[in-house]
């Protein structure tokens, strides 16, 4: 699927992890488990030179793979030399693990979805269930496509729904309307998560008395 369905499908991830882990009443919790979810969503295709992440990371960098193996080395040196914690060596020891692999590799695997979560976890624990739900559709996702992944890499067979006969091609229909349906639906019901519990006396008090409620709000 394209990267804008992959980032459509985050949302939908994160509302999800919003309404599971009952985060709607803190709105900090709610975007940040939305932002989390759609980086996990996009994430495994930092393989691929042209995705979503990769132009974000490495817009005006010709040699992607350079520049993400130095940066995952870097981690890796300032966190044994400096005595950072220890999920920054990993996070460095993933970068410079897939700076080269092929596209639709390793990271398109439960094993990285494992590897990425545990790391995560490591560096903040709430991150976590949003990061795997936002990687996991990503999966699953791809896994619908034609081209299938090796989901249970180092076994590299590609599987997917065209084992039983259906699948859809990348950037078709099937594709952009799947990303439209994820990111209006994610919307409508994080929407509903953030003002299902909210009070609307203040507003009501404001329709009331407009004036005073304009006083209250630029008193001294």
């Amino acid at each position: 699927m394209t990267g804008n369905t992959h980032l459509s499908l985050g949302v939908a991830a994160g509302a999800f992890t919003v309404a599971a882990q009952g985060l709607a009443t803190d709105v900090g919790a709610c975007v940040t488990a939305v932002v989390v979810a759609s980086i996990g969503s996009i994430l495994p295709d930092i393989d691929e030179d042209g995705s979503t992440l990769n132009n974000l990371l490495f817009r005006s960098i010709k040699y992607r793979s350079i520049a993400l193996a130095i940066l995952g080395a870097a981690a890796v040196l300032l966190g044994i030399l400096k005595g950072l914690a220890l999920w920054v060596v990993l996070a460095g020891m993933y970068a410079m693990a897939v700076a080269f692999i092929p596209h639709r590799s390793f990271t398109h695997s439960l094993l990285s979805l494992l590897l990425v979560s545990g790391i995560t976890y490591m560096a903040e624990p709430s991150y976590m269930w949003p990061l795997a739900a936002g990687y996991l559709s990503h999966l699953l996702a791809d896994g619908i496509t034609a081209g299938g992944i090796p989901l249970f890499w180092p076994w590299k067979k590609r599987m997917g729904t065209k084992n039983i006969g259906f699948s859809i091609r990348s950037g078709d229909i099937v594709d952009k309307v799947t990303g439209k349906v994820a990111m209006y639906g994610g919307s409508i019901i994080l929407l509903y998560l953030l003002f299902s519990g909210a009070s609307y006396d203040p507003l009501l008090e404001a329709l009331r008395d407009p004036v005073g409620a304009f006083r209250y709000m630029f008193r001294s």
